[in-house]
């Protein structure tokens, strides 16, 4: 009897030291305090700079377009409809969605288009654009160069319509208004 009594007092202290919680047991580790994601810095008034580094492929022939877009006012604004999403708008009639988290500003893909009238050359560009992750702002100023790909087609005079391809990136510089 003394030996069952003091196999079941064993068990009853086993049960009850075993089912302490072990701190690395519980999400985050040792450190079980969660990231927080805080919008704010990106929220705000910003004067953009846009350049392009284009190159457009016609009969196999590269023709470079690099040149500086005008500067143009942006603001991002926090998104009702997301719970860290904003919504980025532009004087200049851009406006996406993106959503911010530990690693930066996911903006969604757009396009762009570019209408040229020179020298009796008429040229529509339309090239869509993959947006790399977004660090927060440093001292007012995010900076970041998105990858694009499209097509453009051109009326020359003599030679008519011709088409090709569009590849490059476009750089984005923001600077607190």
């Amino acid at each position: 009897m003394k030996k069952l009594s003091f196999i079941l007092l064993a068990f009853v202290a086993m049960l009850t030291c075993g089912c302490e919680k072990d701190p690395s047991d519980t999400p985050g580790g040792n450190n079980p305090t969660v990231p927080t994601i805080d919008i704010k810095p990106y929220l705000g008034t910003y004067l953009m700079t846009r350049h392009t580094d284009l190159i457009f492929t016609v009969a196999g022939i590269n023709i470079p377009i690099d040149r500086d877009l005008d500067v143009e006012t942006i603001t991002i604004k926090k998104d009702p409809a997301m719970e860290y999403g904003v919504i980025m708008s532009s004087s200049d009639g851009m406006y996406l969605r993106g959503t911010i988290d530990t690693l930066g500003l996911h903006l969604q893909n757009d396009t762009i288009k570019f209408d040229i009238d020179t020298l009796n050359v008429k040229a529509s560009l339309r090239a869509a654009l993959s947006h790399p992750v977004i660090s927060a702002p440093v001292n007012g100023v995010m900076d970041w160069t998105s990858t694009a790909s499209g097509t453009a087609s051109a009326v020359v005079p003599i030679v008519g319509t011709i088409t090709g391809t569009i590849t490059g990136n476009m750089h984005y510089h923001t600077a607190l208004r």
